[in-house]
């Protein structure tokens, strides 16, 4: 079965979901929160003025509870917990993958046509055996969800519902 946002966002444990949930009430711009705010008002039959006006306790935990919803969504969650608690994760696959980056952001002007299945594959099983392999499993199944270079390693991570 492919790696979906959702399947990912299910497969976290709740501790996980909180953790991830708390760095993106915490630092997410009001921008990026409204859609999840219109998500989680529909999800929970509330009116939106009632869950936008909520302490960010409950949204933390009304969002981690929620094990459906919009990828876009489980995208920017994922993106930013990663960003914040797994950055070396990052950081190390980047290097191992020889891809120029800034603290984890890969530079604008690189070629990811340059990147074989075999190459990617390699680094995701060195980056499997690390030290922090709750990251590693997470950011790589994050890498598939962005398609491109990154579906080859689909068929190397970790399976289980």
């Amino acid at each position: 079965m492919p790696v979906s946002a959702n399947r990912v966002w299910r497969q976290l444990p709740n501790e996980i979901r909180v953790a991830v949930c708390q760095v993106f009430w915490a630092e997410s711009k009001g921008t990026e929160k409204q859609f999840l705010f219109a998500s989680l008002a529909k999800e929970k039959k509330l009116r939106e003025v009632f869950v936008r006006k909520s302490p960010i306790e409950r949204l933390v935990n009304w969002t981690a509870a929620t094990l459906s919803l919009p990828d876009p969504i489980v995208d920017d969650l994922l993106k930013k917990y990663l960003l914040h608690e797994h950055r070396a994760v990052i950081v190390s696959f980047l290097d191992l993958i020889n891809i120029p980056h800034s603290e984890g952001m890969i530079e604008e002007n690189f070629d990811y046509a340059t990147l074989t299945d075999e190459r990617v594959q390699e680094a995701a099983r060195n980056l499997l055996a690390s030290a922090d392999r709750t990251g590693s499993e997470l950011y790589l199944k994050y890498l598939v969800l962005q398609g491109g270079p990154w579906v080859g390693m689909e068929e190397i991570l970790p399976t289980g519902e």
